[in-house]
């Protein structure tokens, strides 16, 4: 039985196989540049059912309907190896299957099996850490928690796992062992930029805006040599920085040269853009210049259903350019989302996700009073409808915004003050607070 760098069983006929493998798992563990290769070694080593599985795998994480069709193509390819394949291989196409048939829950639990089976499958951890994503990394924060820990023991020395579990333990809240865990984690490879994302996230929870943007400027060299994806979320999150510092000219500036229109294909790009660009205008600085650029790309996913999360990015962009029709056609298949019969659909996009897009719709095209009206009743659960706890602020942002705009002032007060209780309040917490009195 072939074994890979990680002790874990792999069909191989080479070396080239073997170090292709390798390669893509670490790349894409931390999100770095390189881990496209996996794309050009399936067509070299077409007998190798674990390079045709990663090869799918990165496809999935694209979340276009472009990128699902090459990933069922690399799943195609996969299948008539499978007889032959190792058992981890099997039960790996059989999870990546449920996640292309968009079956989140379903895969996640397959993923976290796998794991349960070869406790070092670090590609099992990365693909389970996205679809937390996928259902709300917040409201799904304990299980990932609990999957991490699971797993400690065999993986204690392991920078790329060290810096996923500290970001679980961000998410519950542990901010202490977070940051011993990301701490670590830098020590053994300081130039990990999921590492440096775990980093922003303790700095957010942490209310040490001021010093995590002097440590997030210093990383900044870093994520520019690095892979595009993770160089733009980890931009952003500075971005967001500059934000609570009300250093508007800087998150624009870092807006323009690091988040947006490098590789504006990238629907990580596009929603990092998007919601950059929706705090930026909720702190006070006009940016209507960039939105038709950016409903332009928009536009292309009106029919294609991910997780709210996505939709309610898109929605604002699409009301803030004033594309009423693509607006309108997006709404439409939210609805017909909502009120399908499945899991997701009662978990996330009917309770919350529906009303939660129509709200962002709203607020975006000045109506602050519907607004507040349609997120009244869903703030309680918006973690269901995806993302992180630092991207879901967002709506909570959002949220206050629509109160006060409308003329709800104590009731923003209200719900801003609880949100900030026990925190020490940056620059945009103390004005936002001072506009509701």
């Amino acid at each position: 039985m072939t074994l890979d760098a990680r002790g874990l069983p792999v069909t191989a006929h080479c070396d080239a196989e073997l170090a292709s493998i390798d390669w893509f798992t670490r790349r894409l563990a931390r999100i770095d540049r390189g881990a496209e290769a996996i794309l050009e070694d399936a067509k070299s080593f077409p007998g190798s059912p674990m390079i045709q599985l990663g090869a799918a795998s990165f496809c999935l994480f694209g979340q276009t309907r472009g990128a699902d069709a090459a990933a069922a193509d690399y799943l195609a390819a996969a299948k008539p190896l499978l007889a032959s394949a190792t058992e981890r291989e099997q039960h790996l196409y059989h999870a990546l299957s449920l996640w292309a048939g968009k079956d989140h829950l379903g895969a996640v639990a397959a993923f976290e099996d796998i794991t349960a089976k070869w406790p070092r499958d670090l590609l099992a951890v990365k693909i389970a850490e996205f679809i937390y994503y996928i259902l709300g990394q917040q409201h799904e924060g304990p299980r990932f928690r609990a999957h991490m820990q699971r797993l400690a023991d065999a993986n204690a020395d392991d920078p790329d796992f060290l810096a996923t579990h500290a970001f679980a333990q961000e998410l519950c809240g542990d901010v202490d062992a977070a940051r011993q865990m990301a701490e670590r984690a830098l020590e053994i490879e300081p130039r990990n930029p999921w590492a440096h994302h775990c980093v922003a996230h303790i700095y957010l929870r942490r209310d040490e805006q001021h010093d995590g943007v002097r440590v997030l400027e210093s990383f900044l060299p870093i994520w520019m040599s690095v892979g595009r994806v993770i160089h733009c979320h980890n931009a952003w999150h500075l971005g967001v920085a500059y934000v609570a510092q009300l250093d508007r000219a800087r998150a624009l500036e870092t807006f323009a040269h690091h988040v947006w229109g490098i590789t504006p294909e990238l629907i990580v790009e596009q929603a990092d853009a998007i919601a950059l660009l929706w705090r930026i205008e909720m702190a006070g600085e006009p940016v209507m210049q960039y939105w038709v650029a950016l409903a332009d790309r928009a536009e292309a996913h009106v029919d294609e259903r991910y997780m709210p999360f996505l939709d309610a990015h898109f929605a604002f962009a699409l009301a803030r350019a004033g594309r009423t029709s693509a607006l309108e056609q997006l709404e439409a298949r939210v609805d017909e989302r909502a009120a399908r019969n499945d899991a997701e659909a009662h978990r996330s996009w009917s309770p919350v996700g529906r009303a939660l897009i129509k709200a962002c719709a709203a607020y975006a095209k000045g109506d602050a009073k519907r607004a507040a009206n349609l997120l009244d009743p869903v703030m309680h659960n918006v973690t269901v409808v995806g993302g992180s706890d630092a991207q879901v602020d967002l709506f909570r942002q959002t949220y206050f915004r629509s109160l006060l705009d409308c003329g709800r002032k104590s009731e923003a007060k209200a719900y801003w003050s609880a949100q900030t209780a026990g925190k020490t309040l940056s620059p945009l917490d103390q004005q936002w607070l001072r506009s509701a009195a």
